[in-house]
């Protein structure tokens, strides 16, 4: 009888909506486009930030866009319910010649922080509910975490790859590093978790004009 209890529990689970939760860039989100050519369009939007894609849905018709299409486009996301704003700005890629790719915007300012979201799948081995921005749709032998790349665009228009690493962010504080220590210390801030580091470059930003 117990092991067809576990049989029926694992099938429940299966079917639950926690267990087939689609990540964002699976969803159909309200949103703006800016093409290169200032045209505007309104209406659904998908995205992938790792093929540097952009889907656009109107009227039951799909058109799709890349990133050297695209100036900016901004959304309200369904899955974590707030607006969201990215641009297409000139980047290296894995050895690539300078083509513009998406980059989300966190914060504004002399410093303003990027991510790039992508996606890996890890063995389900470990505990599902330590990271909620999961999907388990592929079943229960592996997952999709959701993930970030984080960057860092100077006033002299330089985009640098963040390491997520304290000794590599204080430097770009310049004059202004022993105060942000003191602010990352006191407030007990993590220079590798988004909300965090949001407010670590807000703060600075605000310190800093």
């Amino acid at each position: 009888m117990k092991f067809f209890s576990l049989i029926i529990i694992l099938f429940i689970l299966r079917l639950s909506p926690a267990a087939s939760q689609d990540l964002p860039h699976e969803m159909w989100h309200p949103g703006m486009i800016v093409l290169d050519s200032e045209d505007t369009l309104r209406g659904k939007i998908q995205y992938d930030f790792e093929s540097n894609l952009l889907q656009y849905s109107v009227d039951k018709r799909i058109r799709t866009f890349s990133s050297q299409n695209v100036l900016y486009f901004s959304f309200y996301c369904q899955f974590f319910k707030r607006y969201r704003y990215v641009y297409s700005l000139p980047y290296q890629l894995k050895g690539r010649m300078n083509v513009p790719i998406f980059f989300e915007i966190l914060a504004e300012g002399r410093i303003t922080l990027m991510s790039r979201e992508y996606v890996i799948t890890e063995s389900n081995s470990s505990n599902r509910f330590i990271n909620p921005m999961y999907s388990a749709s592929r079943g229960f032998s592996s997952r999709e975490i959701l993930t970030y790349d984080y960057y860092l665009l100077t006033e002299n228009g330089e985009i640098n790859k963040y390491s997520e690493k304290r000794k590599d962010l204080y430097p770009y504080f310049g004059r202004l590093e022993d105060v942000m220590k003191d602010y990352v210390k006191e407030n007990r801030l993590k220079v590798d978790k988004q909300s965090d580091l949001i407010k670590i470059i807000d703060h600075y930003n605000q310190v800093s004009k």
